[in-house]
């Protein structure tokens, strides 16, 4: 019997591959009718954003083998290793995958993952700074690993984990 985890399985391999992420093309590549897909997703929007909340708890997952109540500074550095590691994937973009859903689907992101990564409560300008600087980097990782457009060596990726550190230890000088 199909379950809602084959499905998002189903729809991040569309996505992976290129593909476009609809409810007839889900149901299609898992052997289902749309009637049966729509039982457990009673439209895209919801399958969309069921495919957020899927990525969303994968990073989740990751950013919590973190130390125990870790810094916002340990939080960026995993958040920077994971973006810069083999794991990411177009699918993580699904937060873009539908346009005219955009603004609720990156809603949704953002509410999912920014209690890890956003540090408006930060009141040091310098610490912030850096933090701010990190997720920079980190993010435009993440694009880059998922879009697959640079070729980031493992030693010029642990490079960068190295700078980043070095900018959170130091802080952006003035």
């Amino acid at each position: 019997m199909i379950q809602k985890n084959d499905i998002m399985v189903a729809a991040q391999e569309l996505m992976k591959n290129g593909k476009s992420v609809s409810l007839d093309s889900v149901a299609r590549s898992i052997g289902l009718t749309k009637a049966g897909l729509v039982h457990h997703y009673p439209t895209k929007k919801a399958l969309m954003l069921g495919l957020i909340d899927d990525v969303a708890e994968r990073w989740r997952t990751m950013l919590e083998e973190a130390p125990t109540k870790p810094s916002p500074e340990e939080r960026m550095m995993t958040y920077l290793s994971y973006a810069l590691s083999d794991e990411i994937d177009s699918s993580d973009f699904a937060f873009m995958a539908d346009y005219k859903l955009k603004d609720e689907l990156c809603q949704r992101w953002a509410e999912l993952i920014d209690n890890w990564v956003s540090f408006n409560d930060i009141k040091d300008v310098g610490r912030k700074s850096a933090l701010t600087t990190v997720r920079l980097i980190a993010d435009g990782a993440w694009f880059d690993r998922g879009l697959g457009m640079l070729t980031v060596s493992k030693t010029e990726r642990q490079s960068i984990i190295l700078f980043s550190e070095e900018i959170l230890n130091k802080g952006v000088t003035k």
